[in-house]
């Protein structure tokens, strides 16, 4: 049986990290031997099979005195766990991951895939992972975007532009052959870390326009992150104060959600955002930043199976979210047109695309 690696920063809750343990659970460890290496030393919050292996990089409590040390220190330890567990592939996930990897591709003759999950556009506006990104990026052998748009920030080399595959992500078990629900919820709801890229202040402010049009509706904010405790102190300024909940995470999210009126997602940018993707497939009316690396406008034909919205633009948020409130018959078509356009991301779809390119390699 071959021995596939997959490397990547954890294997904490996260879009990149739930993908990948799909893809092993359900799929790739039927067919082939799986490893999983992390950097990070904490513990799985995704279920893994157990004939997966999981390998970590730092020690317990690993402390450094600055990114450079803590670079290479991962990258003497990935080495070591290579050698031993000499796998026939190696498919890595996220930047630093991506580039650990590739700063030892001369010494390992087996091939490695990276895979982008996020905007490029903002994963390597700093000047450091730029500058490593178009060093190290073009010495791998394959590439997994999400998105066209996510693959043609690479089209400065030929050899990623002719080697690459734009493969979606898989929706979950949980979200198959769902039916909307029978009676909608007079709330609106939104899941995503609680961070700046998700932008949830934009939402918060377009809400104090809806509750004051709608003021029998709430907002529930899922998730946990940075930014908990500025969201908390804005959610208690007039027009929102009694009218937001933060939920945080919770092992129930679909049923807690698929009674919604609207399910918003206010990035300014993403990669495929697999919240949105779940709401639709729930059935849930939805709105979205029209955000790059054009996620968000794949999964959504504007007017037809949900809202697009320009980033940033807290207006056409408000009037987004009003007109699926004010219009809930159109809401409804909306919602079961999503759930339709949904069937196309069923995972065993998706696990055949990666199986036909893994076989390129192996």
């Amino acid at each position: 049986m071959k021995h596939i690696a997959f490397f990547t920063l954890s294997m904490m809750r996260g879009g990149a990290e739930g993908v990948i343990a799909r893809l092993c659970n359900d799929y790739l460890r039927l067919r082939y031997r799986i490893t999983i290496v992390t950097c990070m030393n904490c513990p799985a919050e995704y279920s893994l099979d157990p004939s997966i292996e999981l390998v970590c990089l730092d020690n317990e409590g690993a402390l450094n005195r600055n990114l450079g040390e803590r670079f290479l220190k991962r990258r003497k330890r990935l080495a070591l766990v290579l050698d031993k567990i000499a796998p026939d592939l190696l498919i890595s996930f996220l930047p630093e991951p991506n580039f650990l990897a590739l700063s030892l591709k001369r010494r390992f003759d087996f091939p490695m895939i990276i895979s982008v999950r996020n905007d490029p556009q903002k994963e390597y506006r700093n000047k450091v992972y730029y500058t490593l990104m178009r060093h190290w990026y073009p010495k791998a052998d394959g590439y997994v975007f999400q998105t066209k748009q996510a693959g043609a920030y690479f089209a400065f080399s030929k050899h990623i532009t002719e080697c690459m595959e734009i493969i979606p992500n898989p929706l979950g078990n949980d979200y198959l052959e769902l039916k909307r629900a029978d009676h909608r919820e007079k709330k609106i709801v939104h899941v995503g870390r609680l961070d700046p890229q998700k932008n949830q202040i934009l939402l918060l402010n377009a809400c104090k326009s809806v509750f004051q049009k709608y003021p029998e509706y709430t907002l529930e904010i899922y998730g946990e992150g940075e930014l908990l405790k500025e969201l908390t102190q804005v959610a208690q300024e007039p027009g929102l104060a009694g009218k937001v909940q933060f939920c945080g995470n919770v092992g129930d999210l679909k049923k807690r959600i698929q009674k919604a009126s609207v399910f918003v997602l206010s990035s300014d940018y993403e990669g495929m955002p697999n919240a949105l993707m779940e709401a639709m497939a729930a059935g849930i009316p939805v709105v979205s930043t029209d955000c790059p690396c054009g996620g968000p406008a794949y999964l959504i034909q504007d007017g037809s199976n949900g809202y697009l919205v320009p980033v940033g633009d807290q207006e056409a948020l408000f009037a987004a979210i009003s007109g699926l409130l004010e219009k809930p018959e159109l809401a409804e078509e909306m919602a079961e047109n999503a759930i339709q356009r949904m069937k196309e991301f069923y995972p065993e779809q998706i696990y055949a695309k990666w199986d036909e390119y893994i076989h390129r390699f192996i």
